[in-house]
């Protein structure tokens, strides 16, 4: 085939393009998109491979959507290269040996947003920074660099000054307020440095000024010092303070960063609700300080266990989540190493010796996280449920266990009881399946076989009350080894300090004066289920 003829075709349709270009002075991206993604196809072709593959990696900057305009001005050096491999020359190439202290220094946390018109600069700043380990990702103007910002969540972004629909300062005034609830590291770039431009930008909330062009061997290290500095300030606000693993705040975080991850690369990820059994007996055999030991050295096992690429996080209490990278049967895996070693781990407490075990439900993401922990927690409940210490894998397919909720109200007043269960029988919990019992006084409560380890309940007791006192029977009930699955709210007519301070003391969960409107109960009991829930 005459590749030569097809070869000066393409010339002669790159040279009509960029002439046309000229004249607008500005080029729609969307526009630019096509004729890269059109260009690249027919050099591919005819035996242009350096320009189809120079075609492939602007490609993955450009948006076929925008329709933001790019200055002409800034394609100066892209046109330039463009020309030069469609006449077969090679584009001399801008290989960059970097010290072996920099490889792989950043990891797969460290996201950058680059917000710059210059085609050239941001796809070599890209490559070089995605070779150092950091996902990158770039808009080439300030609204959709906007958007971009709050759609995925960097934690550094390097702004342009002068930007095609705005200035850079207008871009950080509209993601400031998120940018310092973050701690992002923001620097506003620029080839002109003047103390006034400098002034503007520390003014505005700016982090960092960096003049262009950039000075590699100042700028890497530069770049290292602020993305450490940035975790370690996440870290500091996001760990929680007994255990050193993540809290609730870094899960969501996880959870958002992992979702882009999947949505970027494929790679499926997992979630592991695991809840410590029966550790509330733990608290009331050994003592709070035993406790405390269990959950740190659980987090050191989960730790030691998970590889880089996972997380674990404090979700509250005694229970604990766990993103981990892969499908839900490599969590499995991974959760079966960590129920091994943590089960063989013998504590101490005087003379006294224990074990403890949990159970784990596992979910893989399918589209959407709001309902992974659900899913993931569904199968913990179905796990524990099912006899503890051991995972079970979730399954949409089978038939969902409701969790059980039992509000048990012990009042010697027929109309109090009767008044109560109305108002409770209309309420409806999701998930839930709810169930109401009434007892007339503290010793046939007591008395009663109403206890089971699977259902939640909430115990509504009154204070005064003939043949028992409240009291007692409140001090009877937590004398219970098995009350983990227990909340007790109060009601009296009662006023005296000294009886509330009395009731707390004992362990009573809630305390509600009598006499009192009937949504005020219904507000209480919603508050108390969702401490179990």
């Amino acid at each position: 085939m005459d590749y030569d003829k097809y070869q000066k075709l393409l010339i002669e349709k790159i040279g009509n393009a960029f002439t046309q270009w000229d004249h607008q002075r500005m080029v729609k991206e969307s526009e630019l998109y096509a004729f890269l993604h059109t260009l690249k196809g027919t050099a591919g072709t005819i035996g242009l491979g350096d320009l189809a593959e120079f075609c492939s990696a602007h490609l993955e900057i450009l948006s076929p959507d925008d329709e933001a305009g790019i200055p002409i001005s800034s394609l100066k050096n892209f046109k330039k290269n463009i020309r030069l491999l469609a006449n077969g020359n090679k584009k001399k190439r801008r290989d960059l040996v970097l010290p072996e202290l920099y490889v792989n220094k950043f990891d797969q946390e460290t996201f950058i947003l680059i917000i710059d018109d210059d085609l050239e600069f941001v796809s070599f700043v890209k490559e070089l920074l995605e070779q150092l380990g950091a996902q990158v990702l770039v808009a080439m103007n300030g609204t959709r660099g906007i958007q971009q910002f709050y759609d995925m969540q960097p934690n550094i972004v390097l702004i342009d000054l002068q930007l095609p629909d705005m200035t850079g300062l207008d871009v950080f005034e509209k993601i400031k307020d998120t940018a310092s609830d973050r701690h992002v590291i923001s620097i506003l770039m620029s080839s002109h440095q003047t103390n006034e431009v400098v002034a503007q930008a520390y003014a505005a909330g700016l982090m960092d000024f960096i003049q262009k062009p950039f000075e590699l061997d100042l700028f890497l290290p530069y770049l290292f010092n602020r993305d450490k500095l940035q975790k370690s300030i996440s870290q500091s606000i996001t760990t929680d303070g007994l255990t050193g693993v993540g809290n609730r705040k870094r899960l969501d975080e996880i959870l958002k960063y992992s979702e882009r991850l999947t949505k970027r690369s494929g790679i499926p990820f997992s979630v592991v609700m695991m809840d410590l059994d029966h550790f509330k007996s733990v608290n009331d055999t050994y003592g709070h300080p035993a406790g405390d030991e269990v959950l740190k050295t659980f987090s050191q096992v989960a730790l030691k266990e998970k590889r880089e690429t996972d997380h674990i996080f404090r979700y509250g209490g005694e229970e604990f989540v766990m993103v981990i990278s892969g499908d839900k049967d490599e969590a499995y895996t991974l959760v079966d190493r960590v129920h091994k070693s943590f089960n063989e781990i013998v504590f101490e407490e005087g003379d006294r010796t224990f074990s403890v075990t949990f159970s784990a439900g596992i979910a893989e993401y399918d589209s959407r996280t709001e309902t992974l922990l659900m899913e993931a927690d569904q199968a913990l409940y179905q796990a524990k449920r099912t006899g503890r210490n051991q995972s079970i894998l979730f399954d949409k397919n089978l038939v969902q266990v409701k969790r059980k909720l039992q509000v048990i109200i012990v009042d010697d007043d027929l109309l109090i009881r009767t008044m109560l269960e109305e108002e409770l029988s209309g309420w409806d919990i999701p998930d839930i399946e709810l169930s109401i019992k009434l007892f007339e006084d503290g010793v046939t409560f007591l008395a009663a076989d109403w206890y089971d380890p699977d259902t939640n309940f909430i115990i509504l007791l009154d204070g005064i009350m003939p043949g028992m006192d409240g009291l007692e029977v409140l001090e009877r009930l937590k004398r219970r080894p098995d009350t983990n699955n227990i909340l007790v709210s109060m009601m009296t007519a009662r006023t005296s300090d000294e009886d509330i301070k009395s009731a707390l003391w004992l362990g009573a969960d809630d305390y509600m004066m009598k006499p009192f409107q009937n949504n005020e109960i219904l507000s209480r009991i919603q508050n108390l289920s969702s401490r179990m829930f």
